[in-house]
């Protein structure tokens, strides 16, 4: 009589697999339905896992989005903090051009800019552009206004990202880096030198008598 083969004990889950893919999944569906139109069972689907993972490993679709949001910060804050400023906005354009999502057509930032009416993902779109901008890059800007300045370059690259990749218009999505860098180069110029007296107004002397 054969003897039944001894029961193999059950796989154990790759908890780092399943949570990069559970992030994987959500970027994307946020990218193309904003938080809202999400479900956790769409992001579940998506990864091919069970549901209730992504409570265990999130514990609710905020924090998973929260996550997202960190995750797409993470590389750009080092890069923030020892980029030389004359390459910084080149270097930060290019990085967020290689991402798959900013590519022409498939969505770019939306996945913050879609959900940014809901109040929770507006505060931590907001934190994730102070703490890379206010806090890291402003201290490195001399001369006034430097957070309203690192802000602004937030803005550009950001834009440029959402017209790319959410919108299409047909110029910046037909542009290769290095036109579309050339042309950030020029325009960030001004917000990371230090404003002389001819540069124009600052927060320091808007609505001064200049007599």
């Amino acid at each position: 009589m054969d003897t039944p083969p001894a029961p193999t004990a059950p796989r154990r889950r790759d908890a780092a697999a399943t949570r990069a893919a559970l992030l994987s999944a959500a970027r994307e569906l946020m990218a193309k339905h904003g938080v809202e139109g999400t479900s956790t069972r769409d992001v579940a689907a998506a990864a091919g896992v069970n549901q209730a993972l992504v409570y265990r490993y999130f514990g609710s679709k905020e924090k998973l989005f929260a996550e997202v949001v960190k995750e797409g910060a993470e590389g750009s804050e080092s890069e923030i903090d020892t980029t030389p400023l004359a390459d910084l906005p080149h270097t930060l354009l290019h990085r967020a051009l290689l991402r798959p999502e900013t590519q022409p057509g498939t969505g770019s930032l939306s996945a913050l800019v879609t959900a940014a009416n809901d109040h929770t993902v507006r505060a931590h779109i907001r934190e994730r552009i102070r703490n890379s901008f206010g806090d890291r890059l402003a201290p490195r800007l001399e001369g006034p206004d430097a957070e309203l300045r690192a802000e602004l370059l937030a803005a550009l690259i950001t834009g440029i990202g959402f017209l790319r990749g959410k919108i299409g218009t047909p110029a910046i999505s037909a542009a290769d880096h290095e036109l579309l860098g050339y042309y950030v180069d020029l325009m960030s110029a001004p917000l990371l030198a230090a404003p002389d007296g001819e540069f124009g107004p600052s927060s320091e002397n808007v609505g001064q008598d200049p007599g």
